[in-house]
């Protein structure tokens, strides 16, 4: 796609000043500037336009859906020691980004970004890129895969091109001679072009799991990760904002007839159905972003789905809550399940066997706090750890060094329960019929295959809770019950006393 580039030669009084305005770089995206005013104020030179970000193609797969255009992404020269003020239109202006290099990015001030509709701000460098969010690419991404496939543990395939011949990589990671029948996870990110923060979350996720950490080696040994960092490449490196080349939003496109479904998608729905040909896929996690000022899962209701999935879902995103101070129980959203999703697609051909789910991160702060953190890549950063840490407790393939323990070896004095009233692991839970009940779970190393390293273990109780939308305080978490010394042997053992009516469910170790 040809990119823009506008020169625009200024008139001022007894001095010609030249501002120049281009998006012809990868990612790079806008349509027009349009100069309004110019004049001098107080010796500095202020120059007023209207700038206009490039909608996407028009949707052939869905006409009746309006195309976006969020994404900006350009480069101004002539401007030092000038005021710029820039007028957005088709986008927002929610402290966007700029950058002197193209390389190190700093949000706008509360001040040079006034409202949702302006930039203001004198430079004090000829050239200066703007960005709605920092940029990722196609070729960084490239660079990061030849890093990350650098460890034994990581495999770089392709799951076919994009529209315009784009190289689709697929990272498969795991511990190669590790257990069989491991559980299974799928994530792909990067959908809609224009949600950069997903791409830097997602990096961090990935980072953590190929990296020579304990932890991260008890998450390979336990579980095989396909990762398709890009689903959108065509999108990413033309600078569109929510669809491919052709104009299609591919979040919405698992259902279109044939003749108007991407080559992306296509080559997507083949690989997952050669993943459901060799078992399940125990986890699908989309990888987004949002405009709304918070993360949050999309959580597919019970009514349009099944009571299992909605609480395997509840179950995760509580998860992602603990010790999160990005996440609060009250950020979560809900959905219908849809055919036209990916989600909708693994609900078609797995059902609830398939935990499918979309997660966002936000462009601006979190959890509606205008006056906290905005967000950043240090904190998307952070968010990833805890994303991934709840991943591993879900699948439980943390062990040794974070044990979570299903199945208790004994009970007495309690009901196996298992309706659907409350958020548990697994298909039942506990009940208490009296004072003083007792639980007893165990950890076998050997049987597992697993050494336990000797120290101390802090020992959490998942206490479920009532099935809210918004989970009560101390509920539906990890719950600190004691901690435990651990000398060494095959085995870690732990005896819960309970109170009459209180409930057992999952025992989690955590190695200090």
């Amino acid at each position: 796609m040809k990119k823009l580039v506008i020169i625009l030669l200024l008139m001022a009084t007894g001095a010609t000043a030249q501002v120049r305005f281009s998006a012809d770089f990868e990612s790079g995206s806008m349509e027009k500037a349009e100069l309004v005013s110019q004049e001098m104020k107080n010796g500095t030179e202020t120059l007023v336009y209207d700038f206009y970000s490039r909608f996407d193609p028009a949707n052939p797969a869905r006409p009746t859906l309006a195309p976006s255009a969020r994404w900006y992404y350009f480069c101004m020269e002539g401007v030092k020691d000038k005021e710029i003020v820039l007028n957005v239109k088709n986008s927002d202006a929610r402290r966007p980004y700029y950058s002197y290099d193209n390389v190190n990015w700093t949000r706008f001030s509360e001040t040079e970004s006034p409202d949702e509709k302006t930039i203001i701000k004198k430079y004090n460098q000829d050239k200066v890129y703007i960005a709605y969010y920092i940029p990722f690419t196609y070729t960084h991404l490239l660079n990061r895969i030849q890093d990350w496939v650098k460890n034994d543990w990581v495999d770089l395939s392709s799951i076919g091109e994009s529209e315009h011949g784009r190289n689709m990589p697929l990272l498969t990671i795991t511990n190669k001679n590790g257990k069989q029948n491991k559980k299974v996870v799928y994530i792909h990110g990067r959908v809609h072009t224009s949600e950069t923060p997903g791409s830097w979350h997602l990096e961090r996720m990935i980072d953590q799991l190929v990296a020579d950490t304990p932890y991260a080696h008890s998450l390979r040994e336990n579980a095989i990760y396909y990762i398709l960092p890009f689903t959108n490449p065509d999108g990413v490196v033309e600078g569109n904002s929510r669809s491919n080349s052709n104009g299609v939003n591919m979040e919405v496109n698992w259902d279109d007839p044939e003749e108007v479904t991407t080559k992306e998608v296509k080559n997507m729905r083949a690989f997952l159905q050669s993943l459901l040909a060799k078992g399940n896929v125990d986890v699908f996690l989309n990888m987004h972003s949002q405009s709304m000022h918070q993360a949050t899962y999309w959580v597919h209701t019970a009514e349009t789905s099944s009571d299992k999935l909605y609480r395997n879902i509840m179950v995760l995103a509580n998860l992602t809550m603990q010790d999160n101070p990005y996440f609060a129980k009250k950020d979560l959203c809900f959905s219908k399940m849809g055919s036209r999703y990916c989600e909708g697609w693994f609900w078609n051909n797995n059902g609830d066997k398939t935990l499918a789910v979309t997660f966002e991160t936000p462009y601006t702060y979190y959890s509606q706090n205008k006056e906290g953190e905005w967000v950043s890549i240090e904190n998307l950063r952070k968010f990833a750890d805890c994303n991934l840490i709840a991943l591993g407790d879900y699948l439980q393939a943390g062990a040794p060094y974070r044990i979570n323990v299903s199945e208790p070896e004994s009970a007495n004095g309690f009901q196996t329960m298992t309706d659907n009233s409350k958020f548990y692991f697994g298909n039942s839970y506990l009940k208490s019929t009296k004072e003083g009940a007792k639980v007893k779970y165990v950890f076998n190393g050997k049987k597992e295959g697993v050494e336990l390293p000797k120290g101390t273990y802090e020992v959490y109780k998942w206490a479920a809770g009532e099935s809210l939308k918004v989970s009560n305080a101390g509920e539906n978490e990890w719950v600190k019950v004691g901690e435990i010394n651990h000398n060494g042997g095959k085995k870690i053992k732990y005896t819960y006393t309970a109170k009459e009516g209180e409930l057992a469910d999952n025992l989690l170790f955590v190695k200090k």
